[in-house]
C-alpha cells in the first residue's frame, strides 16, 4: 500500500506535474504484473486525476479522497458520497476563496475541498490560510465537515473517512499472514502507519526524518527504489517456491 505525493513522486507547485521518481514506475510495472501482489495506491487526490498521471501498464487500485473512492484496476468505480449539506458547505467555501482571488489555489475533489499553498510567497501563503480560517468558522461549523492539515495545505472534508480507514478495509479483505506494507509521507498518513500496526511495516519516505509512528523510515528516491527491489525479489522468490497449483490459484 502506498501513498503517491511525497511518496513515490517528489512534490511539484503544479499538482498535475508530479511524477514519479525517475525508475518507481518501472519497478511498480514489474511488482503489478505478479499475480500474487496486491498493489494498492491511498492518496488525498481524487482516484481518476492519480490514474491519469500514472501509465496504464500499471495495474493497481486506487483509494482516494482518504479511501472515499475506490477505482479498481478492472475500471470499476465506488464513492462513498457526502450528505447534500456537506457538499453545499464545500461549495460555498470554494466560492468564497476564489471570490477573495484565490481560485488557482482550490482543488474541488468527489468529497472535499482543498486549499493548496505549495509555491506561494510567505505573505500569500499566510493569507489564504487565515481567510481560510476565517470562511470555515463562519459557514462550516453545522456540517460536520473538519479544516485538517496536509504537507502543503488544508483540506475541507469528512474525519469519518482517512487512509487509515482504507487500510483496515484493505487488510480484513486480506489473510492475516499475508505480508504487508505501507509506505507515506504526510501528516494524513499517520492513520494508517497506525492501522497497520504489528501487521506489517509501516514506513515513513521523507528526505528528512520527523517523528512518526512509522516503524522504519526511508529517504527518497535511492532508498524507496531500494526497497522496492527487494519487495521485487522476496514475490519473485516467493512465486519460485510455491507450488504451481498454488501459484495459479492466487489472487
Amino acid at each position: 500500500m502506498l501513498d503517491y505525493d511525497g511518496t513515490l513522486a517528489p512534490f511539484h507547485d503544479d499538482r498535475f506535474e508530479a511524477t514519479p521518481y525517475p525508475g518507481v514506475e518501472d519497478r511498480l510495472s514489474v511488482l503489478s504484473g505478479h499475480s500474487r501482489v496486491r498493489l494498492v495506491l491511498i492518496t488525498g487526490r481524487s482516484a481518476r486525476d492519480l490514474r491519469d498521471l500514472l501509465p496504464t501498464a500499471v495495474r493497481f487500485e486506487i483509494w482516494g479522497s482518504h479511501g472515499r473512492e475506490r477505482l479498481s484496476a478492472d475500471g470499476s468505480y465506488e464513492l462513498a458520497a457526502l450528505d447534500p449539506l456537506q457538499l453545499d458547505a464545500l461549495q460555498e467555501v470554494g466560492q468564497q476563496l476564489s471570490g477573495l482571488g484565490f481560485a488557482a489555489a482550490l482543488e474541488m475533489k468527489p468529497a472535499s475541498l482543498a486549499v493548496h499553498w505549495r509555491g506561494l510567497e510567505p505573505e500569500a501563503k499566510e493569507r489564504l490560510r487565515t481567510l481560510t480560517h476565517s470562511v470555515f468558522e463562519h459557514l462550516i461549523p453545522a456540517s460536520g465537515l473538519q479544516l485538517l492539515p496536509f504537507d502543503g495545505g488544508l483540506e475541507l472534508r469528512s474525519p469519518d473517512r482517512t487512509k487509515g480507514t482504507a487500510v483496515r478495509q484493505i487488510l480484513a479483505q486480506e489473510p492475516a499472514t499475508l505480508p504487508v506494507a505501507y509506505l507515506g509521507d504526510d501528516l494524513t498518513d499517520e492513520d494508517a502507519f497506525a492501522e497497520v500496526g504489528n501487521r506489517g511495516a509501516s514506513i515513513l519516505v521523507r528526505p528528512v526524518a520527523r517523528q512518526s509512528s512509522a516503524g522504519f523510515w526511508l529517504r527518497p528516491p535511492q532508498d524507496l527504489l531500494e526497497f522496492l527491489d527487494c519487495w521485487i525479489e522476496a514475490t519473485t522468490d516467493a512465486l519460485k517456491d510455491a507450488p504451481a497449483s498454488s501459484a495459479e490459484a492466487s489472487p
